[in-house]
């Protein structure tokens, strides 16, 4: 299978390496259909339950430009060795978590290991291949990326079947451990000698202003909008996406480079990328919720629901590449976003019982649209960019679809908690409030989905006009 000993030893760092990223971006989405047994668990609701979820993205997305230089400075053997080693003692912590703030502290850690592990694992890969190799090897970690986002709730479907929402850690902890050991065995000693610049106030800016305005748009309708913490922290996210803005004009060395932004297809293709994740968290999170409260069907159940959408979205990305030779990235995009509405205008349908078909036939339509979107955007988005500043546009394209994620998370339940309270209030009983809720935050998502569609248009004209250029 291999050449000589020296291709087996780079694929094996390899296989040490992509795990790592394999192992992050499952972790964000293995807790999706745990998340009702956790909010049974700790005697919560799903405003509050959902915070499992969006603190170790918020944390992922803050911390992925910081170990991404660090990269570059710090031995990559010991930073790979210490994200696994961080990463399995956070799930261990999540195994023990007690009650909500416990479980988001155990989080908050893992997803500290799991930024270190994202952040490096395709420098890692890019150091040791060359040429047809890399692109190879590049394209083999994207696709066990992608297989994450699919594996991910089935796991933990199987594992919750077996035992309580906890044991879905389990994996995590071992492979953590394994993983450590192997990234010191095998990793290369590599170390940069360049000069460590990061902007660590335009981090901290970044963070202040993304997490005052999760907890307006996550807390505003209990605390009232018009109360002194909305307000304050209203102007925390103003003044701080402003003092954000200015610092990264200022500085040589920015997180953002606004520059970029000249530039439409890069500007248009980036909002459509935000505004796509808007609509796609808005089912992640609530169809579980849905499936086994009111349907009351188990998490393994609900897993295997969810399985139409893993196949649609795993088999149109392997396809993305061929598909793209004939049509451009741009027409992709809003062809994708057409199918990720149509799916859920079916989610419309749903009721107090299961429709298979329905539900399938829905969640195959998001899946293919979400798999001819995601890596077309991608693509438009890094292309657009000139060749020496395609690095920042990567990490700008991951803030993009991070805060999308964040934001379409509290904006799908803040909606939802809304409606069915005032469900509750009007005297519906609670699976029929919960129905109500949860169509209304489809609704949001068709809206988005039309927006991400317009806006994927407007790409698509504003690069033929700039090809024209």
């Amino acid at each position: 299978m291999f050449s000589n000993e020296t291709d087996k030893l780079k694929w094996i760092i390899f296989t040490v390496s992509a795990i790592g990223g394999f192992l992050a971006m499952m972790d964000s989405n293995t807790v999706n259909v745990a998340l009702c047994e956790i909010a049974k668990d700790f005697n919560i609701g799903i405003s509050k339950a959902q915070w499992a979820v969006t603190s170790y993205i918020l944390v992922l997305s803050t911390f992925l430009t910081l170990f991404g230089k660090l990269n570059d400075l710090i031995s990559r053997k010991n930073l790979y060795a210490l994200g696994y080693l961080i990463f399995a003692l956070g799930a261990l912590f999540n195994t023990l978590s007690f009650n909500l703030v416990s479980l988001i502290l155990a989080r908050i850690v893992q997803a500290t290991g799991a930024s270190i592990l994202l952040s490096n694992n395709y420098a890692i890969i890019s150091s040791i291949f060359k040429g047809n190799k890399r692109a190879k090897a590049l394209g083999f970690s994207t696709a066990l990326m992608a297989l994450a986002g699919m594996s991910g709730p089935i796991l933990g479907g199987f594992l919750m079947h077996l035992m309580n929402w906890k044991i879905i850690f389990v994996p995590s902890i071992i492979i953590g451990l394994v993983g450590a050991y192997f990234a010191k065995k095998y990793i290369p000693e590599i170390v940069h000698k360049n000069e460590f610049k990061f902007d660590y106030f335009g981090m901290i800016y970044m963070l202040i202003a993304t997490l005052s305005a999760l907890l307006v748009i996550s807390k505003g309708h209990d605390w009232g909008y018009l109360s002194h913490r909305v307000i304050l922290l209203t102007l925390l996210f103003v003044v701080f996406s402003f003092i954000f803005y200015f610092q990264e004009k200022r500085i040589d060395y920015p997180i953002v480079n606004f520059e970029l932004f000249k530039s439409k297809v890069f500007l248009y293709g980036n909002f459509a990328l935000l505004v796509a994740y808007f609509a796609l968290f808005t089912n992640a999170l609530l169809f579980p919720f849905y499936t086994q409260n009111v349907l009351g069907k188990s998490p393994l159940t609900t897993a295997l629901l969810i399985l139409p959408f893993s196949i649609m979205f795993m088999l149109l990305a392997l396809l993305n590449g061929k598909l793209t030779k004939k049509l451009h990235s741009s027409i992709l995009m809003t062809t994708g976003t057409i199918l990720i509405v149509l799916g859920y205008i079916l989610f419309l349908g749903i009721g107090e019982h299961l429709n298979y078909i329905n539900i399938i036939i829905a969640q195959m339509l998001i899946g293919a649209g979400s798999g001819c979107y995601q890596p077309s955007v991608n693509a438009l988005i890094v292309s657009s960019a000139p060749i020496d500043k395609m690095g920042i546009a990567s990490g700008i394209l991951a803030m993009f679809r991070n805060v999308g994620m964040l934001l379409g998370i509290s904006i799908s339940v803040s909606i939802f908690d809304f409606i069915k309270k005032a469900c509750l209030s009007n005297g519906l009983n609670e699976k029929a409030a919960f129905i109500t809720g949860y169509k209304g935050a489809i609704i949001f998502a068709i809206v988005f989905g039309i927006i991400c569609a317009i806006l994927s248009y407007m790409s698509h004209k504003a690069y033929k006009k700039e090809k024209c250029l």
